[in-house]
């Protein structure tokens, strides 16, 4: 996806987050959060935009400072500051991130996008029922999952060998699991396809959502093992 198109999705999806949090009640539980309240997770969301807006200003990774106010106005002044920050016209800045191969704000735009949208998915599981995510958003977050967060994180030790190839309208990966490593463009017959919608997978994937939309052919052992997988690096 384009910078511009990344960065609308991000202004809608804070838009949608924002609605949710403040229809739901503040002390509502988050089922795709145990423990958390929607509250909590106001606080957690505006600290995610602080501390981005912070390490993209100076440079440097810096603990996220503590709420000052109360939850959703932390969140709110912290979401638009954030999305005045990221110009997607300057999308080709260079800037402190945590990827090796992309140190730019665009970056940060993409990375913010999925962020939000997710969260939003959260905040919206207080109020019963989450909306889907835009295909082309919820490709996009697929990939990133597994080439950034999988990719750049030390993957837990499976418990043997594992190839799946993950399927979507129009896109796939192959994904070999192996302990400690993970390979990509694997040249070897799947031991297990998932398939789906590319919202119901990144949902999945995040653990944001059942398996109610997709399909397992194969192995179901190595599909749990890349959702175990996943779930150690997020």
């Amino acid at each position: 996806m384009c910078p511009e198109s990344l960065a609308l999705a991000l202004r809608v999806a804070i838009g949608e987050f924002r609605a949710a949090v403040t229809t739901a009640a503040p002390d509502a539980p988050v089922p795709t959060c145990p423990g958390w309240t929607v509250d909590q997770l106001t606080a957690h969301v505006g600290q995610v935009f602080a501390l981005v807006v912070d390490w993209i200003r100076t440079g440097r990774r810096r603990e996220p400072m503590p709420v000052p106010a109360t939850a959703l106005d932390h969140f709110t002044v912290s979401a638009q500051t954030l999305l005045d920050l990221l110009d997607p016209a300057q999308a080709a800045r260079p800037c402190a991130t945590w990827c090796p191969w992309d140190h730019t704000l665009g970056f940060w735009i993409r990375r913010m996008a999925h962020e939000a949208v997710i969260h939003r998915a959260d905040a919206e599981s207080a109020l019963g029922a989450i909306s889907p995510i835009p295909a082309g958003l919820a490709a996009d977050g697929v990939h990133e999952l597994l080439t950034l967060w999988l990719g750049t994180r030390q993957p837990p030790k499976v418990a043997g060998e594992h190839v799946v190839r993950l399927e979507i309208p129009g896109r796939a990966w192959i994904i070999g699991l192996n302990p400690w490593v993970i390979d990509y463009h694997v040249d070897a017959e799947p031991d297990a396809v998932l398939r789906g919608p590319a919202s119901a997978l990144d949902l999945w994937l995040w653990g944001r959502g059942d398996a109610a939309e997709l399909t397992v052919e194969g192995d179901q052992s190595a599909v749990a093992a890349l959702r175990s997988a996943i779930a150690a690096v997020t």
